[in-house]
């Protein structure tokens, strides 16, 4: 192992030598964390630059103030979102599946992103309407209308049940989700520290849950 104050001769470039979309996604991302561990109320935007490793003045360089940075995780997570659910809806799979595969994407970045789903969870409810970018009317329409299309096609192929509505469906399983998300965060399932098996349980039994009420008996 290297000593501390040795050389390296391919020193990883800091933010502030990146390109500007870099420089903003790390200060967007070290903001992130700080949100999630100190919340909303509770961090300074020098809490952000010290986790960015980036000048204090630089933040207010790309973000106006800490409500902006929220702001923009906000919208930087529901594009992502919606962005999976598109790919999700246009790719290949029965409806069924695909309705899995939306159950299991969604829990799945509680795996590989817990910071930015507490975040999510916890400070969308607290946060003022003027600063839930992305977390509006028509975001959550979005969402809710390509799952119902995932829901309809399976109708039209004789998979899912023909008298349920598609958007209450489509609106129960993100619910549904949500939900066990909220759960995950608070420690409520699988403890304080869930193991990657005990997330994997948690998956499957919401797909079975949710998929199994919405399965036509004529398969």
């Amino acid at each position: 192992m290297p000593h501390r104050n040795s050389r390296r001769t391919n020193p990883r470039p800091r933010p502030e030598e990146g390109s500007e979309p870099e420089k903003r996604r790390a200060i967007l991302h070290a903001a992130v964390r700080v949100f999630a561990a100190k919340g909303y109320h509770g961090c300074r935007i020098a809490d952000v630059a010290r986790q960015a490793g980036v000048a204090y003045g630089l933040v207010y360089h790309y973000f106006q103030n800490k409500d902006e940075l929220l702001e923009s995780v906000f919208a930087e997570q529901w594009t992502i979102l919606l962005n999976a659910l598109e790919a999700i809806r246009s790719g290949p799979g029965t409806s069924l599946e695909q309705l899995a595969s939306v159950c299991r994407f969604v829990l799945d970045v509680f795996r590989t992103a817990p910071d930015a789903v507490r975040v999510l969870i916890l400070e969308v409810a607290r946060a003022p309407d003027s600063l839930r970018a992305g977390s509006t009317r028509q975001t959550f329409e979005a969402a809710v209308r390509l799952v119902s299309e995932m829901v309809r096609r399976g109708q039209e192929t004789g998979e899912i049940r023909h008298e349920l509505d598609p958007m209450v469906t489509a609106a129960c399983l993100l619910g549904a989700i949500e939900l066990t998300l909220t759960g995950l965060v608070l420690g409520i399932l699988g403890g304080p520290s869930p193991s990657e098996q005990e997330i994997e349980r948690l998956e499957g039994q919401v797909v079975a849950t949710v998929l199994g009420g919405l399965a036509s008996t004529r398969r």
